[in-house]
């Protein structure tokens, strides 16, 4: 097991420190003074080096407590008995526990995983890991063994690796342990080399008497343990608790794949700290939420190289600092992306000493999205103090999609078809009002949103649709010549009759006014806009396993009289929707042989027209290999057909 623990922890990367240079500058750029928001610009640019974003964000933040049981708790070192852990696991999967309110408000998900409550914990909410009920008393020997050590690391990666692949870009991590604190204080008794009596505090709030007694019973398990300072498992396995294992792992996992993890109190960063003497690269992806009542907990701090976010005098735990820590973060990545800079503003930056240039400019973070998106380097000469090996390919900004989210986009858009046959089955008013609004959300120029949408299931009225389009389609052959035209009437154009439902998209030019934003010099970018509408449709739609043929032969005064359109509305298109019995794997214009898909690299230029790049790849296929390749203006002279693949 350890070897594949190993890998790791071992495997965690350095901070991206090009990222972070690009979002200094970036937030040196914004219309503020530069500094004036203190220490939350260090971390915003320390979130850049741990997500190699340079405008870095959460967007879906989640807490992990683990709970377990300590022997120790025996020795009469808290407040509180035994019990008590399984009673405030409980309280926590209830929803009533500070940490449950804390993540509840602010949307965070809450995970509680009990890997060594001594009890069964009485709640189906509760994620159960048992290593084992509770560790062993450490005055009389080790707290567990080494085996059982790594089986608790283990839990805590799996777990943070769980909330990871489901789309977490953030871990605010806690615990829960009566005796926890005394088990903490042990083991930073003997990492840093400190007697009991500087790092032991009164943890659930004991008295005098009972912290001296406390401070003995650490000095009596180091005694009987003598635990190897330079080596962490022993540590862990003789001193240490099974949720400060997990929450190791917890660390681990965040950090080995540029996660950031937001640490609570003196629990958190013990368990931090010991991650660190494993890989000290660990320490790069830790935020400290608050420094606690707990005076072990500065020196942890301290050694971590972490400067606390608050100083507030909590002393709670249960991720309830990180939790509180969390809004702040959140809020300054918001800074960060909304803010405007003095080019943006257009005002005049007085800081500015020379013109940013090149692609570490902050006013142009977007420049290598591209080429970062589609999957290339991003094309950056490092700048004076950075070294090549500290130059990471990074996205400029959060990519607030998973993977499988993205891929599902790219799905919608490659297995989009244009379908002419369907089956009579009604789709249902909701998957349609959801088509419906994903066109409502095209983009538009000048905001001006030039389109309507006519929803029609009357049968008379899709027939008369039919009727006209079919005149047009028997007109239109007129085009084309002998076996061309026998070819084009072969061809099925539309599904009016056959779908339950058409859509009647419409543009309306004069929606806005005479003068619309930035359609003064191009008028028909209102048309372009109901264009993206319709697309947003057609992939929306797809999305949804509907089909959906755009038709666009017919006279469009035809369309307004059937439909009562006014004369300065022009009909766009009239879309079949419906389910059909098969999307095809490829257009039916190309599978039927009208014409097929242009080769990628025909039709990109570079810098003017015709000008190509022989050292681009897109990865598409040598298009001498088996296909002619036309030159632009053959392209359009060629034309195309009606079908939209």
């Amino acid at each position: 097991m350890l070897t594949k623990l190993e890998k790791r922890w071992q495997n965690t990367s350095a901070l991206d420190r090009h990222a972070m240079k690009r979002a200094q500058e970036r937030m040196d750029d914004l219309t503020k003074p530069p500094g004036s928001l203190g220490r939350l610009e260090e971390t915003v640019v320390r979130l850049s080096g741990m997500t190699s974003r340079v405008v870095p964000s959460i967007t879906r933040a989640a807490a992990i407590i683990f709970a377990a049981d300590h022997g120790v708790s025996e020795e009469s070192v808290s407040a509180y008995g035994r019990e008590v852990t399984e009673e405030m696991v409980v309280n926590m999967c209830m929803g009533t526990a500070v940490s449950s309110v804390l993540a509840r408000n602010q949307g965070v998900s809450l995970t509680v995983v009990d890997v060594g409550v001594r009890n069964t914990v009485r709640h189906p909410k509760a994620m159960v890991r048992k290593v084992a009920a509770g560790t062993q008393n450490f005055t009389k020997g080790p707290a567990m063994s080494r085996e059982e050590a790594f089986e608790a690391v283990q839990v805590g990666i799996e777990v943070a690796d769980q909330l990871i692949d489901s789309g977490h870009d953030v871990l605010v991590v806690g615990e829960m342990g009566i005796g926890n604190t005394t088990a903490a204080s042990a083991m930073l008794t003997c990492m840093l080399a400190k007697p009991p009596a500087e790092v032991v505090g009164r943890g659930t709030g004991i008295g005098d008497d009972q912290l001296l007694h406390k401070q003995a019973v650490i000095s009596l398990a180091i005694e009987v343990n003598q635990p190897a300072a330079d080596d962490p498992w022993d540590v862990m396995g003789k001193l240490g608790g099974f949720e400060i294992a997990a929450l190791a792992g917890a660390v681990i996992a965040g950090a080995s794949r540029r996660v950031p993890v937001v640490l609570d109190g003196l629990m958190t960063g013990t368990a931090a700290l010991w991650a660190t003497r494993l890989n000290a690269v660990i320490g790069d992806y830790l935020i400290a939420s608050h420094v606690s009542t707990e005076p072990a907990h500065r020196y942890v701090l301290q050694e971590l190289g972490l400067r606390p976010m608050l100083d507030l005098h909590l002393g709670l735990g249960e991720g309830s600092g990180g939790l509180f820590a969390l809004s702040l973060l959140q809020n300054a990545c918001k800074v960060m992306a909304e803010t405007a800079t003095f080019e943006d503003a257009r005002v005049t930056n007085p800081h500015r000493k020379t013109p940013l240039t090149g692609p570490s400019a902050g006013t142009i973070v977007h420049q290598d999205l591209q080429a970062v998106r589609g999957g290339g380097a991003a094309a950056v000469v490092p700048d004076a103090g950075l070294r090549d090996a500290d130059i990471v390919t990074s996205s400029p900004m959060e990519l607030d999609f998973t993977d499988a989210e993205r891929a599902a986009v790219y799905k919608a858009i490659m297995a989009r078809r244009d379908i002419r046959v369907f089956l009579p089955d009604p789709v249902p008013t909701e998957v349609l009002s959801r088509i419906l609004e994903a066109g409502h959300n095209g983009p538009s120029v000048g905001y001006m949103q030039p389109w309507n949408f006519i929803v029609v299931k009357n049968r008379d009225t899709l027939k008369r649709l039919q009727q006209v389009v079919e005149r047009e389609r028997v007109i239109a052959s007129e085009h084309y010549q002998d076996m061309k035209k026998e070819f084009y009437l072969r061809l099925k154009v539309e599904g009016i009759i056959q779908a339950p439902v058409t859509f009647c998209v419409t543009n309306d030019p004069t929606r806005g006014g005479p003068h619309v934003l930035g359609r003064n010099t191009i008028p028909e970018t209102d048309l372009m806009s109901t264009a993206c509408a319709i697309e947003n449709m057609w992939l929306a739609a797809r999305a949804e396993g509907v089909a959906v043929g755009w038709v666009s032969i017919y006279q469009k005064q035809d369309i307004r009289d059937i439909l009562n359109i006014p004369d300065h509305v022009d009909p766009v298109a009239l879309l079949t929707v419906g389910y059909t019995p098969h999307f095809p794997e490829i257009p039916v214009m190309e599978r039927v042989g009208w014409g097929s898909r242009l080769p990628l690299e025909t039709i990109v230029f570079y810098d003017s027209w015709e000008q190509t790049n022989a050292t681009e790849n897109f990865g598409t296929k040598d298009a001498q290999s088996d296909i002619d390749v036309e030159s632009a203006a053959d392209r359009q002279r060629r034309g195309a057909g009606e079908e939209r693949d």
